[in-house]
């Protein structure tokens, strides 16, 4: 009988212990603290001046999806001008954008960023803003919708800050003089880049580029249809000084340079239409828009990275050397 018992007690024993392992493997969440940011992976991020690289305190700092827009978070630096972010997935790009949370005109300065599995800091330039002289444009970016549609693109930037309510798509395709590329007896043929877009600036194979004079003509179309108060001005030929003297009272101002800066990449192109011979066409053409001028460093808004800067030198060569082509809005 008292075995009997015994075993009656060792049997109740191990199904309470069965129980109370199934509770904590089913519902661990109950018993244990929940995961604290302390265990995700941190990402510091450190907040700097553009030109002088000071460390700038108390910036929020606003975090988008790069893809979607959808707000992410939402932080603000310590007094240090750092913040640690938690939650990023790896492998996808965001848009950061540093804004006083004393000045909120200055929302908008932005950089791409893609999260890998080894990222841990991210170094963001910005300007104080209330030191600020240059120009805040938004951030535009042409990817995924135009891979080639880097001139639409800044000219839709340089648009939205003076308050326009446009995208870059409406711009493409109701303003913007563009001609397809067609090939007729083995032989491309296209417009004069000088006077249409050649190409679609949506395709990855069929998109080229457009010179000044096109993206004038697109922001006459625009400004004459919605009757928009401002002057477009072709300033190609300008020099470096004229450039930074309109950076300066706060006109943006949009330029013809190429990817990164490197020296012009040639190759034969397309034959003009309505002539005999093709065209050198350029490998790797691209637009930005000159927003700043700091301590030998020009600010831009690439419109494939979001804010950039570049040395003041390197800049303007590469200015030069696409034909110091630039276009300006003014009010």
């Amino acid at each position: 009988m008292t075995l009997f018992k015994r075993s009656k007690v060792s049997l109740s024993l191990l199904l309470f212990c069965i129980l109370l392992l199934s509770a904590l493997l089913g519902g661990c969440t109950s018993i244990f603290p929940a995961k604290d940011e302390q265990s995700e992976k941190a990402i510091k991020i450190l907040i700097v001046e553009f030109g002088s690289g000071t460390p700038i305190p108390n910036m929020k700092v606003n975090i988008r999806d790069a893809n979607t827009n959808e707000l992410v978070m939402e932080k603000t630096a310590d007094a240090n001008g750092e913040v640690d972010i938690y939650g990023l997935q790896d492998g996808k790009k965001y848009l950061f954008t540093p804004s006083s949370i004393y000045e909120s005109e200055s929302e908008g300065i932005a950089q791409l960023v893609k999260v890998e599995e080894s990222t841990s800091y991210i170094r963001l330039e910005t300007y104080y803003v209330r030191n600020h002289k240059g120009a805040n444009v938004p951030v535009v970016l042409q990817r995924p919708v135009f891979p080639h549609g880097c001139e639409i693109t800044a000219l839709t930037a340089v648009l939205q800050f003076y308050g326009a309510n446009v995208t870059k798509e409406v711009m493409e395709k109701k303003y913007l003089p563009k001609e397809p590329l067609v090939r007729a007896n083995g032989v491309w043929i296209g417009p004069d880049p000088a006077k249409k877009y050649a190409g679609n600036p949506a395709s990855e194979t069929d998109g080229m580029y457009a010179f000044a004079p096109v993206i004038e003509k697109a922001a006459q179309n625009y400004i004459k249809q919605t009757k928009k108060v401002l002057k477009v001005r072709n300033m190609t030929g300008a020099s470096k000084e004229q450039i930074l003297n309109k950076v300066n009272k706060g006109i943006p101002v949009i330029t013809w340079v190429t990817l990164d800066l490197t020296p012009p990449q040639m190759k034969q192109g397309w034959t003009i239409k309505g002539t005999d011979h093709p065209i050198e066409m350029y490998r790797n053409l691209h637009v930005v828009v000159v927003t700043g001028y700091q301590d030998g460093k020009v600010i831009v808004m690439d419109p494939l990275k979001g804010y950039v800067v570049h040395n003041e030198e390197d800049f303007f060569k590469s200015f030069k050397e696409m034909k110091s082509q630039a276009i300006v809005l003014e009010k």
